[in-house]
């Protein structure tokens, strides 16, 4: 799927391999050709090998999973794509990349301790409407 990038955050975790140790995951906010907004999770592994470029539209492959009852994009590939330069200001080439300079994209920075593991709270977690049932 193609969607414009209007917002990230940056969430620390906990690695389940090494405790003791952080890492970071990011949560997505978009917009797709039909102007709908969605939901993206991009997790430590994926991010290594597809990290967020800057502001625009990127080429996301992933799986859709529903927790809580909200449906959320798990990145697995993103790729970013090149914007095409306005051709009304073709002769000026300073004044046709002037709009792609000016996007600005949104990043919070979260700069808490990462949230407790499962085991650590005790509680259930449903990652499935068919779970609540």
């Amino acid at each position: 799927m193609l969607a414009y990038l209007t917002s990230r955050k940056h969430v620390p975790i906990k690695m389940k391999n090494h405790p003791g140790k952080k890492d970071d995951m990011y949560f997505g906010t978009w917009i797709d050709a039909e102007g709908q907004y969605f939901d993206t999770a991009h997790f430590p592994d994926s991010l290594r090998q597809f990290p967020f470029k800057e502001v625009g539209i990127y080429y996301l492959l992933g799986t859709v999973e529903v927790d809580y009852h909200f449906p959320t994009i798990t990145i697995i590939k993103m790729a970013k794509m090149p914007l095409i330069a306005d051709p009304r200001y073709s002769m000026d080439e300073e004044k046709s990349k002037e709009i792609e300079l000016s996007l600005r994209e949104d990043v919070s920075k979260t700069s808490r301790e990462p949230y407790p593991q499962e085991h650590e709270i005790g509680l259930p977690r449903y990652t499935s409407i068919k779970a609540l049932i």
